[in-house]
C-alpha cells in the first residue's frame, strides 16, 4: 500500500468550514435572520474543490502518478461512516415518531442518497429546495453531498487524464470547463432553476474555482496583500449571507464563491490574513470546522422531524434547542465515528475497502427502497380519514384547462378546454388560487345556465404585462405569454372572475398597476367582472392540524390577516370602483370570523393546504355569495 504524501494542516480551512456550516444551520432554523445563509453550501463546495485538488496534485508531484483507488478509499472512510449513521438514525426516528407517509418519503430519499444521487432525486420529486413543503423532508440536505460525491467520482479521473496527457495545459483546460459549467448554470437558471440548483454540472464551476487555486492558477499575482484579500473575501461572504433574497439567488452564490476563493488563495500563498486569519484560526472556529461535516448531517433531520412533530409555528426556543442538540451529536460523531474510522487499517487493501463500501451502499439502498415500497399504501387500500379527505378536496380540472409550472404553452388551450362555445360564458382567470376557486365559477355558470372554463396557471396572477419574477426571466416571460393567450379567450366571457394569491407576489405596485390595466380592458368586453380579494394563509397545513388533533395550531388571528391584506384589499376595491360593471368580492367574512381565520367550518376543511381553498369551501362560498346577491344581474 503506497504512502500518500501528507499535507500540512491549514486551520483557516476549518475556520471557513465553521463559517459555512453556521450560516447553513442558522438559515435552516431561522431563515429570516440570515436570508442568504444557504450559500454556506457553496462555500463548502469551493473548499472541497481546493482541498481535493491540492491532495491529488501533491500526490502527483511526489510520486508521478495518482492512486485512484486509494483516493476513493480515503473518501469512503471520510464520508460513509457518518452518512450511514445519520441516515439509519433518521429512518428509525421517522419510523418511531412520524407517520407512514413520512417514512415512505424518507426511505425513498435514503435509497437515493446511499447511491450518491440525492440531488437528482430531490430535483425530480420536489417543487424546489425553497418550496415551503420541503422543510419537513428529513434528508433533503443530502442533495449537496450528492453533488460532492459525483465530483469525487469524476474529478480524479479527469485530473489523472490531464496530468498524463496535457500537464502543461491543465489550468486552461480546467478553466475552460469551469467557464462552460458557469455558462450552463446561467442558462439553466433561466430554463430550469430547480435543475440549476440541484445538479452537479451546474455546480462544477464552484468546485473548479477551488481546484484552480490548488493547481497554481494566479500564483504569479501579488502576494503582499493577504490581509486586504482576506477582508475583501470575508466582506463578500457576509454580503452574500445577509443580502435579502427570494429563494435561490445566483448573485448571492457568486459573491460567496468569489469571497471564499479570495480567502483560500491568500491562505494558499501563505499570505498573512491579519485579523480575519486570527478569527478563522481561533479555537471556537476550528472546533466548529472540525465537526462541520457531522453538524451538517445532523442538524437538518433534527429540524425537519421537529417541524413535522409540531403543528403551527415551531417556537424559536425549540429550534435553537434542536441546533444545540445537533452540535452535541456532531461532537460525539466526530470523536466516536469520524476520527477512529478515518485512520486506514493496514490489513485492509484500498480495493477491498472500496468494493465493500460500494456493496454496503447498494445493499442499504435496496433495503431503504424496499422499506419505502412496503409502507406505501396501495391505492385500493388508501384510508379515508378526515385529513385525507381534506387533502384531496380540490378541483378535478374537468376541462383539463389548468397549466402547472412545467406545462408548455404550445398546447394552449389544452385539448378539451375548447369546449366553451360561442355562447356567453363564465370564465375564471388567475393562478392556482383561481383554479382552487373554480367550483365557484361552476356554481355561478350553473345559475346563469352558461358554459364555464378556467384559465389558470400556477404562480401567474391575471395581470397582463406583469413580470412575476425578475430573477427568472423565462418564468416571467411564460407568465406574460400565458396572460396574453388567456386574455384572447376572455373575449368569450360574459362573466369574468379574476383572482390570485395577491399577497404572494413581489413588486406589489407593478402587480396592482397590471391588474388595474387588465380590469379596465376586461370591463369593456365582459358584461360583468368579479374581482376577488385575498384569502388567508394559515399557520400550517390544514390536513396536518386535523391529523394532529390541534386545529388551533392552524388558525390565524383575524387582526393579523387584516393587517397583512388591508392595503391590497383596499387597492383592489378601488380598482373595481372605477368601473360600473366590476364588482369587488370580499372573501374575508366567509373564510374568517371576527376573531380568527380557522381551518374548518361546518364540518369541512376550508383549505387543502395552508391557503388553497378546498372545492367544498369554494362551493359553499358560492352558495353564500349567490344567496346574498340574488338580484346582482
Amino acid at each position: 500500500m503506497r504512502t500518500v504524501h501528507r499535507q500540512a494542516y491549514i486551520p483557516e480551512m476549518d475556520g471557513l468550514r465553521a463559517l459555512a456550516v453556521l450560516s447553513v444551520v442558522i438559515y435552516h432554523a431561522f431563515p429570516g435572520f440570515l436570508p442568504g445563509g444557504f450559500v454556506g453550501v457553496d462555500i463548502f463546495l469551493v473548499i472541497s474543490g481546493y482541498l481535493i485538488t491540492r491532495l491529488l496534485h501533491t500526490e502527483w508531484q511526489a510520486t508521478g502518478t495518482l492512486d485512484i483507488c486509494a483516493f476513493y478509499a480515503r473518501r469512503a472512510r471520510r464520508i460513509l461512516p457518518m452518512l450511514v449513521t445519520v441516515v439509519l438514525c433518521t429512518l428509525v426516528a421517522v419510523w418511531l415518531l412520524l407517520d407512514s407517509d413520512a417514512l415512505h418519503e424518507t426511505a425513498a430519499s435514503a435509497a437515493a442518497a446511499l447511491l450518491f444521487a440525492a440531488n437528482a432525486y430531490f430535483q425530480a420529486t420536489t417543487g424546489g429546495y425553497f418550496d415551503p413543503t420541503t422543510e419537513r423532508l428529513a434528508l433533503l440536505h443530502l442533495w449537496s453531498l450528492g453533488v460532492e460525491e459525483q465530483f469525487y467520482l469524476l474529478w480524479p479521473l479527469m485530473l489523472a487524464l490531464l496530468l498524463r496527457t496535457r500537464p502543461g495545459r491543465i489550468v486552461p483546460v480546467v478553466l475552460a470547463v469551469a467557464v462552460a459549467s458557469a455558462s450552463l448554470a446561467v442558462a439553466m437558471c433561466i430554463i430550469s432553476p430547480h435543475a440549476a440548483f440541484y445538479l452537479m454540472p451546474t455546480r462544477f464551476w464552484e468546485l473548479a474555482a477551488g481546484g484552480l487555486i490548488a493547481l497554481g492558477a494566479g500564483n504569479g499575482g501579488p502576494r503582499g496583500h493577504g490581509a486586504s484579500a482576506a477582508w475583501a473575501g470575508m466582506a463578500l461572504i457576509v454580503i452574500a449571507i445577509l443580502a435579502p433574497t427570494q429563494g435561490f439567488a445566483a448573485v448571492n452564490v457568486v459573491l460567496a464563491a468569489l469571497g471564499c476563493a479570495l480567502l483560500i488563495r491568500a491562505t494558499h500563498l501563505r499570505s498573512p490574513l491579519g485579523v480575519v486569519g486570527e478569527v478563522l484560526r481561533s479555537r471556537p472556529a476550528v472546533f466548529l470546522g472540525l465537526i462541520s461535516y457531522s453538524l451538517y448531517l445532523w442538524h437538518w433531520p433534527l429540524l425537519a422531524i421537529g417541524r413535522s412533530m409540531h403543528t403551527g409555528t415551531v417556537p424559536p426556543t425549540a429550534l435553537a434547542g434542536l441546533c444545540v442538540a445537533a452540535v452535541g451529536l456532531a461532537w460525539l460523531g466526530y470523536h466516536l465515528i469520524e476520527t477512529p474510522l478515518r485512520r486506514p487499517d493496514p490489513a485492509i487493501s484500498h480495493r477491498r475497502l472500496v468494493t465493500t463500501s460500494l456493496l454496503m451502499c447498494v445493499s442499504l439502498s435496496g433495503m431503504s427502497w424496499a422499506t419505502a415500497r412496503l409502507v406505501e399504501p396501495p391505492p385500493s387500500l388508501a384510508t379515508h380519514s378526515l385529513s385525507e379527505v381534506v387533502l384531496r378536496d380540490r378541483p378535478r380540472d374537468p376541462h383539463g384547462c389548468h397549466f402547472n409550472a412545467i406545462d408548455k404553452l404550445a398546447s394552449f388551450p389544452k385539448r378539451g378546454c375548447e369546449r366553451v362555445d360561442d355562447r356567453p360564458s363564465v370564465i375564471i382567470w388567475g393562478d392556482s388560487h383561481a383554479w382552487a376557486m373554480s367550483p365557484f365559477a361552476q356554481a355561478l355558470a350553473s345559475r346563469e345556465d352558461m358554459p364555464w372554463m378556467d384559465l389558470t396557471r400556477d404562480a401567474c396572477p391575471p395581470a397582463v404585462g406583469y413580470d412575476v419574477n425578475r430573477a427568472r426571466p423565462l418564468e416571467s416571460d411564460t407568465c406574460r405569454k400565458f396572460n396574453d393567450l388567456a386574455f384572447a379567450q376572455v373575449r368569450k366571457a360574459d362573466i369574468l372572475i379574476m383572482t390570485a394569491r395577491w399577497d404572494g407576489y413581489a413588486y406589489r405596485d407593478e402587480l396592482l398597476q397590471g391588474v388595474a390595466t387588465t380590469v379596465a380592458a376586461a370591463s369593456g368586453i365582459a358584461r360583468r367582472v368579479l374581482l376577488m380579494g385575498p384569502s388567508p394563509t394559515l399557520k400550517d397545513r390544514v390536513p396536518r392540524c386535523i391529523q394532529a388533533g390541534d386545529l388551533s395550531a392552524c388558525s390565524l388571528p383575524r387582526s393579523e390577516f387584516d393587517a397583512q391584506t388591508r392595503k391590497i384589499s383596499a387597492a383592489l376595491a378601488a380598482v373595481a370602483s372605477r368601473h360600473d360593471n366590476v364588482v369587488y368580492v370580499d372573501r374575508a367574512d366567509y373564510f374568517c370570523t371576527p376573531v380568527s381565520c380557522d381551518a374548518m367550518r361546518d364540518g369541512f376543511g376550508l383549505y387543502w393546504d395552508a391557503h388553497h381553498a378546498t372545492s367544498t369551501a369554494a362551493r359553499a362560498f358560492a352558495r353564500s355569495y349567490l344567496d346574498a346577491t340574488a338580484n346582482w344581474r
